[in-house]
C-alpha cells in the first residue's frame, strides 16, 4: 500500500494497485466523521456507442450504458438492492457521458456491504424475461422526461448542435433504442468495460485500513488480469450547426429559451484540459454567475427569473456552453444575452473583478472537499482525466486573466444555436 500525504490540505490517500489492474484509493477522516463513502467508478458512459477491440469494432444502442447500470443490479438470488437495505447501507448508481458509478454510505457494516457490491458487479445477471421487465421500467423514465419542457430542450439544442457527436443523444437513450438491447449486447459491453482492470474504487470517511488491505488483496488473488482494453470511436463532427435558429409553439405557461455555444475542442493533456474548463467556469460566474453585475441586472428588469442558468459540457470531441432562461421578454433576453458574450463581455470583465473571484472560486473549491460524496466523486473524474484531485487546485491558482480572454475570444456568433418554445 502506497501513502501519499497532502500536507497542505490536511488530506492523507493510501492507493493500493491491484495486479489484475485495479486501483484502490482510500482517504481515510477521522472524528466528527463517522461515515463510509464507496464509490467504484467506471470509464463507460453513454458516448461509448462505438468501440474496437483488437480489430473487431462494437456498435451498441442509445442508452445501453443507462441500461447496464440498471441491470447490474440483477443478481440470481433478486435484486441486490434488497440486501443494501438489509445491512441498513444507503446504495446508489448513476450514469454520465463518460463513466458509470455505483456507491454506497454506510455508517457501519461496511465491511458486508463493500463484500455485497463486488459480488453484484462481478455476478452479471442477464437473462430474456428480466431485460424485457426493466425495458418497461426505462421507458416508463424516458416518457417521464419527455413530459418536462426543461429537459426536452436540453436534448434538442443538443441535436441542433451537433451532427454525428453522441453527445447530441439522451443518456437513457430513446423508447427506440432501448428495444434493440439484449443480454448478448450487454453481456459483450460488461465482459469489455467492467474488467476490476477497468474499476477505481475511492473510499473516503471513517475506515480500517487494515480490513480493507486484507479484503482487496484476496480479491486480488480471485480475479487474475487477462484483458484487452476497448477504443472508444467517436464520428468526425463538422465544425458547422446543424440547426441555427428554431421556435417551437408549446403548451407552456411562460416562454422558455435555450441558447447552445458549440466550441471546438482542442487536444490538450489532462492538467492543461482541467485548466481550460476551470477557465470557462470562472469567466462564465463572473459575467453571469447568481451574484454577478449583469445577473442583478437582468433579474430587475424582469428579463429572467431564478429557473436561469448556465452549464457546460467537455466532453471527448465535443464541447459547449448552455444558457437556459424563461422569460416574458424572450427576444430582447436573447440579444441581451448574445452581444454580451460576443462584444459586451469586455465592460464586465477586468483584471480587480477575475482577482477577487479567483478567491472566492478556490475557497469554495476547497470547502467543498469536506463533503465526502462530494470529494470520492471529484477524486474518481480527475483519476479518470489522469490528474490529480489535488493538483487541481494548483491548476486553479495558474489561471490568470489573459486565460479568461481567450475563453472569450473562442466564441463565435457563426457557433451560436437558439432554442425558444413560445407559449401556444
Amino acid at each position: 500500500m502506497i501513502k501519499k500525504e497532502y500536507s497542505r490540505f490536511n488530506e492523507t490517500v493510501y492507493i493500493m494497485k491491484l495486479k489484475n489492474g485495479m486501483q484502490v484509493h482510500i482517504l481515510p477522516k477521522e472524528d466528527p466523521y463517522y461515515t463510509t463513502y464507496v464509490e467504484v467508478s467506471i470509464p463507460y458512459g453513454a458516448l461509448d456507442l462505438s468501440y474496437k477491440v483488437g480489430q473487431e469494432i462494437h456498435q451498441t444502442p442509445l442508452g445501453t450504458a443507462h441500461f447496464l447500470e440498471h441491470k447490474i443490479f440483477a443478481m440470481p438470488d433478486g435484486d441486490a438492492f434488497q440486501e443494501f437495505s438489509r445491512l441498513g447501507v444507503d446504495a446508489n448508481a448513476m450514469t454520465s457521458y463518460n463513466q458509470t458509478s455505483y456507491l454506497f454510505t454506510a455508517t457501519d457494516q461496511v465491511m458486508p456491504a463493500l463484500t455485497h457490491l463486488f459480488n453484484m458487479l462481478d455476478t452479471p445477471y442477464f437473462t430474456d424475461d428480466n431485460i424485457e421487465q426493466e425495458k418497461l421500467i426505462i421507458a416508463e423514465e424516458l416518457k417521464m422526461y419527455l413530459d418536462d419542457p426543461n429537459t426536452v430542450m436540453q436534448n434538442k439544442i443538443m441535436e441542433n448542435m451537433y451532427h454525428k457527436h453522441p453527445l447530441r443523444y439522451d443518456i437513457g437513450g430513446t423508447l427506440d433504442s432501448i428495444t434493440e438491447i439484449n443480454k448478448e449486447i450487454l453481456l459483450d459491453v460488461y465482459e469489455n468495460f467492467y474488467n476490476p482492470s477497468q474499476r477505481l474504487v475511492t473510499i473516503a470517511g471513517k475506515v480500517n485500513l487494515y480490513e480493507l488491505e486484507r479484503f482487496f488483496k484476496d480479491y486480488d488473488i480471485r480475479y487474475p488480469k487477462k484483458y484487452r482494453k476497448p477504443k472508444t470511436i467517436y464520428p468526425k463532427e463538422p465544425k458547422r450547426l446543424k440547426i441555427r435558429h428554431e421556435i417551437e409553439e408549446k403548451n407552456i405557461g411562460i416562454d422558455k429559451f435555450i441558447i447552445g455555444f458549440k466550441l471546438k475542442p482542442e487536444k490538450q493533456n489532462a492538467n492543461l484540459q482541467i485548466k481550460r474548463e476551470m477557465a470557462y467556469t470562472m469567466m462564465l460566474n463572473i459575467l453571469l454567475g447568481s451574484s454577478s453585475p449583469m445577473f442583478e441586472q437582468l433579474l430587475s428588469q424582469k428579463l429572467i427569473n431564478q429557473s436561469f442558468f448556465v452549464h457546460t459540457n467537455f466532453e471527448k470531441d465535443a464541447e459547449n456552453i448552455l444558457i437556459f432562461a424563461e422569460s416574458k421578454r424572450i427576444y430582447r433576453l436573447k440579444k441581451v444575452l448574445i452581444k454580451l458574450l460576443t462584444q459586451d463581455a469586455y465592460t464586465y470583465l477586468n483584471e480587480d473583478s477575475f482577482e477577487r473571484y479567483k478567491k472566492v472560486y478556490l475557497g469554495q473549491f476547497i470547502y467543498a472537499l469536506n463533503n465526502l460524496e462530494n470529494k470520492a466523486y471529484l477524486y474518481g473524474k480527475y483519476f479518470h482525466m489522469k490528474s490529480s484531485l489535488f493538483d487541481v487546485v494548483d491548476i486553479l491558482k495558474e489561471i490568470n486573466y489573459q486565460d479568461i480572454l481567450e475563453t472569450l475570444s473562442a466564441i463565435e456568433t457563426k457557433s451560436i444555436s437558439t432554442l425558444l418554445y413560445k407559449k401556444a
